[in-house]
């Protein structure tokens, strides 16, 4: 769980905007609700020096990124930074105009700069494949190893094709992703759209069984608070990233979101969900109507599941939940709305939510009583 600074900034990045982000994860209550990690994506590196070292743009970030990482240490934080199995960056290598010498990439330097980001205290490195060859994720994974820091490894392996965490897709990936990473991207970046939010799903939906402690499926970073989702489609996107047991990689801009962004991304409740110690990922357990979906989520405990009830459609639904399709006895079981933070009382075999507004979802968490 953290933040990071491309969906709200892409390359247009500094010190003091990160600064201001970690001051934000502390004083929105976001800290408290879980987020960890303050991460900066492409754009924060000016080149190599003649010893091949590379540099931080010191126009950006004056005071240097250990300094910068210092900061967020001293918030209670953790940080993040970017890189790229190539000779550039996605930005240096497809940016408008393209500076693959400006930002570059570690394909050649892994070990070089595998230490240049322990001797700044990283605590975490997002290495995107920017077109650069697959198998250089796993020489990044042994260097980083090798600083003897503990750094998270976030690899996105997406190159036209969904990566198959096992490897077994050799025509498309051939990468053991257990292996070599932390998580891993399933597809195309995100966008703030409706449409991307159910793309991700659906290719998530498959991968369920790939998710566990130390290794996750990772739909992209967050959209919520960003323009072009709706507040509804902004719950509905934390809720489903939770009931997959995604990172909550947080994309808005911390210090103008709204009250309603807030809330969204502060609910302890659904987070609970999403970071629930057992670490599996939500699987699709029914589909009662068009458009319409039931999400099962097992939790911790004896028959306890999350669930999300789905409307995908254009109009207002009710959606039913069995028992029997979430693999609990088919007896009385209670029920919480997770939004709503509501006891619904004791239901015997299913229960019906209604009146769900398109693109919404109601969550809830069900436990069989005894």
């Amino acid at each position: 769980m953290g933040w990071n600074s491309w969906n709200a900034f892409d390359c247009n990045i500094n010190e003091a905007k990160i600064k201001a982000a970690a001051d934000a994860l502390v004083s929105s209550g976001m800290k408290d609700a879980g987020y960890q990690y303050v991460d900066v994506d492409d754009c924060w590196m000016n080149g190599r020096d003649a010893s091949g070292n590379i540099q931080w743009d010191t126009t950006k970030f004056p005071s240097g990124i250990a300094s910068l990482a210092s900061y967020v240490h001293g918030k209670g934080l953790k940080f993040g930074i970017y890189s790229a199995p190539n000779t550039g960056t996605c930005q240096g290598l497809y940016g408008s105009p393209a500076m693959p010498s400006v930002y570059v990439g570690s394909l050649g330097h892994e070990q070089q700069d595998a230490k240049s980001y322990a001797s700044w205290s990283v605590d975490y490195l997002k290495y995107d494949d920017c077109g650069g060859p697959l198998s250089g994720f796993a020489p990044m994974r042994d260097a980083l190893r090798a600083t003897g820091r503990p750094i998270v490894y976030s690899i996105n392996p997406y190159n036209g094709n969904t990566c198959d965490p096992t490897g077994a897709h050799t025509s498309t990936c051939g990468l053991d992703l257990l292996s070599i990473a932390n998580m891993w991207r399933i597809g195309a970046d995100i966008k703030a759209t409706w449409g991307d939010i159910t793309r991700l799903i659906d290719i998530d939906a498959s991968l369920s069984p790939y998710a566990g402690a130390g290794h996750w499926n990772d739909p992209d970073m967050l959209e919520v608070g960003n323009s072009g989702l709706s507040d509804t489609e902004g719950r509905t996107h934390f809720s489903m990233w939770a009931m997959l047991a995604a990172p909550l990689i947080a994309g808005n801009d911390l210090s103008s979101m709204s009250a309603t962004s807030k809330a969204t991304l502060t609910n302890t409740e659904v987070i609970a969900v999403d970071q629930d110690p057992l670490g599996e990922q939500g699987h699709l357990a029914a589909s009662p109507g068009t458009n319409l979906q039931v999400w099962s989520k097992t939790l911790s405990g004896t028959n306890v599941r999350a669930v999300a009830l789905l409307n995908r459609g254009t109009a207002t639904a009710s959606i039913t939940v069995q028992w029997s399709a979430l693999g609990i006895p088919t007896g009385a079981a209670t029920v919480r709305d997770l939004w709503s933070h509501t006891d619904l009382g004791s239901f015997s075999g299913s229960y019906t939510a209604s009146s769900i507004p398109s693109h919404g979802v109601v969550m809830l968490k069900v436990t069989s009583t005894p």
